[in-house]
C-alpha cells in the first residue's frame, strides 16, 4: 500500500491550493509521486465530489481493460455492440460506420446535440431512452471529419462497456479499475435505466481520483500492479482518449466543468475538485503550471 501524508508537507504544492482556495472554493487536492499520497481536504466539505468531465478518463481507462484483454476492438463500429431492438427504428445509417476510437475523440460526425444527455433543460425531451436518443441524432459529418465535444459520446461508450463486458460500467469500473486502485468512497450518475451516464458525474476524493493518472504516468502500473496495459497507455496519450497535453510541458491532463482536474507527469500525479464560476480556467493552468515546476525542479 502506498504511504498517505498531508499535503503541507509539499509548501510549494500546498501554498498554490491555499492561494486558489481563497479566490474560489476548492474542496480537495492531491498529489502521488514516489509511492506516496499526499492529501489535503477542507474539513466542510463532502469526503466524494463530483470530478464532472474528468470521469472521462475513468470510462477511456475500461475500454483500454477491454481492449487489452482482447474484448473490444476500439475500431469496432458503435452499433455492433447493440441489438436490432435496441437501435431506434429509424437512424441515420451513418452511425454504423462510427467507432468506438470515433466517439473517444469527440469525432463521430454530429454537429448539434445538448451538452450532455442528462442536462436538466433536456430531460423532457431526451425521456427514459438515452441510448435511442444519441442514436436519433443526424450526422451531418464523416466519422473523424468534425470535432463536436459531448457528454453524448461517452454515455455511449458506456453502453458499449457495459455491452462487451456483460457487466453494467460501472459494476465493470468497480471490479476491474476502482477496487484495484483501492478506492473507498465513490458513486456515479445514472441514467433511468440504470447505466453510467459517462461523461460525468463521477464523485471521489481526490487522494483517490489522482490515482488513475498515477497509473498513466507509470506505464499502466500502480502499487506494483498491472491495471492497464502500458501500449494502452501510450495509445490514449497518442489518440487524446480524454488527455491532452499541457502546453509543451511534457504533462497530460484532463478537466472537469466547475474546475476539477487531473494531471500527470515524470512519475507523478495531481488531482483536484472545487467550484469556480469561470468552470475553473484561471485556476486550472495556474495550478497545471504549480504541478509541472514542482516536478521538474524535484
Amino acid at each position: 500500500m502506498l504511504t498517505e501524508r498531508k499535503l503541507e508537507e509539499i509548501p510549494f504544492l500546498y501554498d498554490a491550493v491555499m492561494r486558489e482556495c481563497a479566490i474560489d472554493p476548492m474542496y480537495d487536492a492531491a498529489l502521488i509521486q514516489n509511492d506516496t499520497i499526499y492529501f489535503w481536504h477542507y474539513k466542510n466539505c463532502n469526503n466524494a465530489n463530483n470530478g464532472h468531465s474528468t470521469t472521462k478518463l475513468f470510462i477511456d481507462s475500461c475500454v483500454g481493460i477491454l481492449s487489452d484483454r482482447g474484448l473490444l476492438d476500439v475500431h469496432a463500429p458503435v452499433t455492433s455492440f447493440f441489438t436490432k431492438n435496441e437501435l431506434p427504428a429509424a437512424m441515420d445509417p451513418g452511425w454504423n460506420r462510427v467507432t468506438v476510437h470515433d466517439a473517444m475523440r469527440h469525432r463521430m460526425g454530429i454537429d448539434f446535440v445538448p451538452y450532455g444527455v442528462d442536462e436538466d433543460n433536456d430531460i423532457e425531451k431526451i425521456g427514459e431512452d438515452f441510448l435511442g436518443y444519441v442514436f436519433s441524432l443526424e450526422l451531418p459529418y464523416k466519422p473523424d471529419e468534425h470535432y463536436r465535444y459531448s457528454d453524448a459520446a461517452y454515455y455511449l461508450l458506456s453502453r458499449i462497456i457495459s455491452s462487451a463486458s456483460g457487466q453494467k460500467c460501472q459494476d465493470f469500473m468497480f471490479e476491474n479499475l476502482l477496487k484495484p486502485l483501492g478506492f473507498r468512497q465513490w458513486a456515479t450518475a445514472v441514467c433511468p435505466e440504470g447505466y453510467m451516464i459517462g461523461g460525468g458525474g463521477f464523485f471521489s476524493r481526490a487522494d483517490d481520483m489522482a490515482k488513475l493518472p498515477y497509473v498513466y504516468a507509470n506505464g499502466g502500473v500502480y502499487d506494483g500492479k498491472r491495471i492497464l496495459s502500458e501500449k494502452w497507455t501510450r495509445l490514449a496519450v497518442e489518440n487524446h482518449y480524454a488527455l491532452d497535453e499541457h502546453g509543451t510541458t511534457g504533462s497530460y491532463y484532463k478537466t472537469g466543468a466547475m474546475g476539477q482536474g487531473v494531471i500527470f507527469k515524470n512519475n507523478a500525479a495531481f488531482a483536484w475538485h472545487g467550484c469556480s464560476p469561470d468552470n475553473g480556467g484561471t485556476r486550472t493552468t495556474r495550478l497545471f503550471d504549480a504541478f509541472c515546476a514542482y516536478v521538474s525542479e524535484g
